[in-house]
């Protein structure tokens, strides 16, 4: 039998100070060198910097590009630290395998995206005059073969992060799912709370990014492996090239724009919703016999 997914942190050199500095190390490549390539990205491309701040609320292929390029160095300071600090193989942070299983992963990504395009579908049946239909070939075009590559870097260094490296640096101090889960989404949380959406109700909108990162966890431990996550990332994110809401993090061109976000209350019942259904599918039906593992 594989190594539980809370197990994989044995491998290779676990020290706890090894895990400060691999965090002091990711940080560094994601945020100073990453914001240093973003910054001489804009540079390059649109001018001057004074006009930043204006640009980035912009709803263009170009913006989305630049504002994703520092997921890039976050996505190398994990696989250095991974690699060369924690001396083991990077994708050990998918399983214990070192091996992706890409049947869970599209199972993780097909559900999750098929749910959040049902709801979606059934919103605009109820309210169809809420939903603006803003397509513009020229700008959609472009942003798609960016979409589709920047974007499942964006997610999945996040939950390479999230889920792989700090699942598993938490377990060395705990083996307690439970408690694994919550801290988990805490710090998934915590650098979610600048986001715009953040504005539609503070203490909701938060609750939904500790809710967000709570599930990732929850399926990653269940399933002993990241593929399902890794997939639901995706699907979530890869959804707002198709629609979007005014106020998201990241300005896209999409072909339809939500003019009026519900209240933020309701974000955490259809996520109760999407959550329940997910695990009918990956669990119920494409998995069986799937537990948590315990110490």
């Amino acid at each position: 039998m594989s190594q539980s997914y809370l197990e994989i942190a044995k491998q290779g050199k676990n020290a706890s100070w090894r895990y400060f500095l691999g965090i002091l190390v990711i940080f560094f490549c994601w945020i100073f060198i990453g914001t240093i390539a973003t910054l001489i990205s804009f540079r390059l491309v649109v001018g001057d910097l004074s006009t930043l701040q204006e640009f980035l609320k912009t709803r263009s292929a170009i913006n989305y590009i630049i504002q994703n390029i520092n997921f890039i160095f976050f996505a190398i300071g994990i696989f250095l630290t991974v690699r060369f600090l924690h001396e083991r193989k990077f994708l050990t942070l998918v399983s214990a395998e070192a091996k992706i299983n890409f049947r869970r992963l599209l199972v993780g990504f097909g559900a999750w995206f098929l749910i959040l395009a049902s709801i979606t579908v059934i919103g605009f049946v109820v309210e169809p005059e809420n939903f603006e239909f803003a397509f513009q070939p020229s700008q959609w075009l472009i942003l798609l073969p960016f979409a589709l590559i920047l974007t499942p870097i964006q997610t999945s260094t996040e939950e390479l992060f999230f889920r792989g490296y700090l699942i598993q640096g938490l377990s060395l101090i705990t083996k307690k799912p439970l408690i694994i889960m919550f801290i988990n989404g805490i710090l998934f949380m915590l650098p979610h709370l600048p986001n715009p959406e953040i504005q539609r109700g503070p203490v909701w909108v938060a609750l939904y990014f500790f809710a967000f990162g709570v599930f990732c966890s929850f399926v990653t431990l269940k399933d002993n492996c990241l593929e399902l996550a890794l997939g639901i990332h995706a699907a979530n994110n890869l959804l707002h090239i198709f629609i979007t809401t005014k106020d998201s993090a990241l300005p896209v061109p999409a072909i339809w724009f939500v003019k009026e976000t519900a209240n933020p209350q309701w974000l955490i019942f259809w996520f109760l919703i999407e959550s329940a259904l997910f695990y009918l599918i990956a669990f119920g039906v494409t998995r069986e016999n799937t537990s948590l593992k315990n110490s």
